[in-house]
């Protein structure tokens, strides 16, 4: 367990550092390719904002989980999102349906990044992260909820 514990928190940092909204993952599908197609398989992408958008727009049934602390939700949050913190997710501690697209979403798009590989490796198949986080979505413009 606290071995387990070690590898969560250097995966963490590691997903945080300065090239955090970078990464060198290739989604499962390219972001012009419908999910649709590939339900058979797992889907692992790190979105743009614009494309972001467009998948909230049409995945009507998309968990959107925020893993900020309940602190950083001060500076707005997407519409219709669930905040379940980073750490809660490491520790187990969240009810998230089985069987529903997921798109998670942090600060800057690493915490969000490392909530895919824990959740994924419970059994979540279909996960999608906010690429630059929240802090991108600002620069893009688009909508918030205070």
């Amino acid at each position: 367990m606290k071995k387990k514990f070690v590898v969560l928190v250097a995966l963490f940092l590691a997903a945080c550092s300065n090239n955090a909204n970078q990464t060198d993952a290739q989604p499962a599908i390219s972001a012009g390719q419908s999910a649709a197609s590939t339900s058979q398989s797992e889907v692992f992408a790190s979105y743009s904002p614009a494309q972001t958008m467009e998948l909230i727009k049409q995945k009507k049934d998309l968990v959107i989980i925020d893993v900020r602390s309940p602190q950083e939700l001060r500076e707005g949050k997407i519409e219709n999102s669930t905040l379940i913190p980073f750490f809660d997710i490491m520790r187990g501690n969240y009810t998230i349906p089985q069987g529903r697209p997921l798109l998670l979403i942090c600060a800057v798009g690493g915490r969000s990044y490392a909530a895919m590989q824990i959740l994924s490796r419970k059994g979540f198949k279909e996960i999608y992260n906010l690429q630059g986080g929240i802090s991108a979505w600002k620069q893009a413009n688009l909508p918030l909820v205070f």
